[in-house]
């Protein structure tokens, strides 16, 4: 059974992006994954926008088109796993969490909060990532371990919502974005250290892996922030250190700022109880960007019939370098290409692709990279949160895509 692809609307028509050709899913259910587009002030006809100039107003048109696309997937709102927010602005946090809060009482999600430079247009201040698992066990739902209230932590000291460390749904671990800060919420360690502030993160991925019956070996994708390309050479050692012999995929972005100025760096880790088999990962000993981390990468990793993707741009697989430089279209092509590749290396296709995340360096970029991306995604109509950073893993990308896909089960990949 091929996946249930829900509110699909093409670029054309909306209020956003009237300019380009892209064909897209509000939301995508692929097995037990729900997968929500980014959802913000924008209606989910797409033909107007809530909020303009309140950042409050647009979290709340956001959080109803979130509860509204998970009734339409057969889904609830306390199947929501992780919450990833984006905002533009550091002080808009405090006019949009109390709005997210009031709409997630009970549900006790994961969290990650990002300031970035800019999302879909200038107006839009607030937009929210939403990824839900339907349980097997509907009467027992969801494992969430160390729930705590955010109210008076270090993180979010405002928001008063009880969230999650960990949980564990069906096979699949969502993770808090992991930070110098301890897992009680209280204190933070390291300080103009980022390479301290990684070790106390690793060391909190490590404990709430175990908190859920699962070790290093199971995780399958990171995602690190940074908030200063610079740190790098302080932090990749210590990530190397911690995960030596575990061939992760990884994306690396650099962003405005994260959820305190003493937050230099964030991790976002993506992991799976394994089935009978184990993990597949596949490009382990190809090359890889950055090779400075220290430790072998895998280009892709399945998980069952889940696949992580490292993020994918304008350098080539096969390490020969950078298609396309000053030229994003060209980089977005590359990385599609190279996308085509590594699906079909872990078995599977295109039409496979749930869920994209596009980012960019420069807003006005995205008029020559969307028709790239619909020539190559036409028909698949995945759903997507378009982002811009301040940078992403090399100097000279000007694109990069995260991707995520989903084998259907009754597909014979032998």
């Amino acid at each position: 059974m091929s996946h249930q692809r829900i509110w699909t609307a093409n670029t054309r028509s909306g209020f956003l992006t009237p300019g380009s050709d892209f064909e897209s899913s509000q939301a995508v259910v692929a097995g037990d994954q729900v997968f929500l587009v980014g959802c913000t002030g924008l209606t989910l006809d797409g033909k107007e926008f809530v909020g303009e100039g309140d950042p409050a107003a647009q979290a709340d048109q956001a959080m109803h088109n979130v509860r509204t696309l998970l009734e339409e997937a057969g889904a609830r709102i306390e199947d929501i796993c992780l919450i990833n927010n984006f905002t533009t602005n550091r002080p808009d946090r405090e006019q949009v969490y109390p709005v997210v809060a009031q709409h997630l009482q009970g549900v006790n999600p994961v969290s990650t909060g990002l300031i970035v430079k800019d999302l879909a247009a200038p107006h839009i201040r607030f937009q929210i990532d939403a990824w839900a698992v339907i349980p097997h066990d509907r009467q027992r739902g969801h494992q969430r371990f160390r729930v705590r209230n955010a109210k008076g932590g270090f993180a979010v000291p405002g928001m008063n919502l009880d969230c999650a460390r960990i949980i564990r749904a069906n096979n699949h671990l969502f993770f808090q974005g992991q930070t110098g800060m301890t897992l009680d919420g209280r204190s933070f360690v390291g300080a103009g250290d980022p390479a301290k502030q990684a070790e106390v993160a690793m060391q909190n991925v490590r404990e709430l892996l175990a908190d859920a019956g699962a070790g290093i070996e199971d995780v399958c994708k990171i995602t690190t922030y940074l908030t200063d390309p610079s740190h790098r050479q302080s932090i990749y050692p210590v990530l190397a250190r911690h995960l030596q012999n575990v061939h992760p995929a990884v994306t690396s972005i650099v962003v405005k700022g994260l959820a305190q100025p003493e937050i230099d760096f964030e991790i976002d880790v993506f992991a799976m109880i394994p089935e009978a088999t184990g993990h597949q990962r596949f490009g382990v000993d190809a090359p890889h960007f950055p090779s400075e981390l220290g430790c072998s990468l895998s280009k892709v990793v399945r998980a069952g019939e889940f696949i992580f993707l490292q993020g994918q741009n304008g350098l080539r697989l096969d390490g020969s370098g950078l298609t396309g430089s000053g030229d994003p279209a060209a980089q977005a092509d590359q990385a599609m290409r190279n996308i085509k590749e590594l699906l079909a290396a872990a078995g599977g296709q295109i039409d496979d692709i749930c869920k994209i995340t596009p980012m960019a360096t420069d807003h006005a970029n995205w008029a020559d990279i969307y028709p790239v991306l619909s020539q190559h995604l036409h028909g698949v109509r995945p759903t997507s949160t378009e982002l811009v950073v301040n940078a992403l893993s090399h100097p000279e990308l000007d694109f990069e895509i995260d991707v995520f896909a989903v084998i259907p089960q009754n597909r014979n990949t032998a």
